[in-house]
């Protein structure tokens, strides 16, 4: 039965668990958070962190260990069937049929939906227009790019007009202009009042898409926020990498004693590429002091970068590691 309660809530996820029997691996742990209408919301984490298997059960492909999702009010295990009546799914693996054409794959996949044919032509042709392919819509999907067959796969899950829309790595791999199209079409949907939940390991990708950011570790929510609030409260500032040319040891003895004059935010060594971040608040302001600190301590650099305020510092503040590792 429906909740009416939940009238604002695209999806509402309690207590979530997924074990998968094969290996005893607890692939999420205890996640919960709510999708509200109209919003676009980034689960945001690096591969093995639990968001596809989250995107799965929400989507009604996997079934949960223990917990709950509700879509629009329905729980994804009693109700299969009318969850997936409001939602799309755009998977990480491209799922189209090699031997059709474009606009055929997309009829293909529309009429078991039972679109009326007028309808659902009119449908796709908008939709093909709208990613970039109208000159190709009658070219054999085999023909196509890595980057095409990513967008043929997403209008395939857009055309039975979807009020909530799964997206898993929907950019990956793709070159920064076909990764741009695709960020101002999902930003369409949001205009539209679709609601778009995405999974991504690119921090642009949350920080510039997102309403709000959940970022995923180890099967659970370790912080969840606007991004703007995420950086405010767990960033220490920004990351000024440095590598020296003296050994690690005297180089942490060094920048720690500097940190206990109030220089640094943060100090962080990471070992396999023998690189210290060093987060600083305003470093622009005062770099060459900061510079000038080092080298009077005796430290020599040999390779220096800076990154800005952005998601990755706040993961790297939370967990210790960056995304990649």
């Amino acid at each position: 039965m429906k909740n009416n309660n939940s009238k604002k809530k695209a999806l509402e996820i309690r207590d979530l668990v997924k074990v998968y029997t094969d290996g005893n691996v607890r692939a999420v742990d205890g996640v919960s958070f709510t999708v509200h209408k109209g919003e676009i919301f980034s689960l945001l984490g690096p591969n093995g962190a639990g968001k596809t298997t989250t995107i799965s059960i929400a989507a009604t492909a996997l079934d949960p260990t223990s917990g709950s999702i509700k879509v629009f009010g329905y729980d994804v295990v009693a109700a299969r069937d009318e969850v997936r009546k409001h939602i799309g799914i755009c998977p990480q693996e491209i799922v189209i049929y090699e031997n059709l054409s474009i606009i055929e794959n997309v009829m293909f996949y529309g009429k078991m939906y039972r679109i009326p044919r007028d309808e659902l032509l009119q449908r796709a042709s908008m939709l093909i227009r709208k990613v970039g392919l109208e000159n190709k819509r009658d070219t054999m999907a085999s023909k196509l790019s890595g980057g095409m067959k990513r967008r043929l796969n997403l209008i395939m899950a857009l055309v039975s007009e979807p009020d909530l829309v799964f997206m898993d790595e929907p950019t990956a791999g793709l070159d920064p202009q076909t990764r741009r199209l695709i960020w101002e079409y999902i930003k369409g949907l949001k205009a539209r009042g679709k609601t778009v939940l995405l999974t991504t390991h690119y921090m642009d990708e949350a920080d510039e898409l997102s309403d709000r950011v959940a970022i995923m570790d180890n099967g659970k929510i370790i912080a969840l926020d606007s991004p703007f609030d995420l950086k405010r409260i767990h960033s220490t500032g920004d990351i000024l990498e440095f590598k020296f040319k003296e050994a690690g040891a005297k180089v942490m003895e060094i920048l720690e004693r500097l940190n206990k004059e109030s220089r640094f935010n943060k100090i962080q060594y990471i070992e396999e590429d023998n690189l210290f971040r060093v987060a600083i608040t305003d470093v622009l302001d005062d770099l060459t002091g900061i510079l000038n600190d080092m080298r009077d301590q005796g430290l020599h650099v040999s390779n220096m970068g800076m990154k800005s305020n952005t998601l990755e510092n706040v993961f790297i503040s939370l967990t210790g590691r960056s995304l990649r590792n």
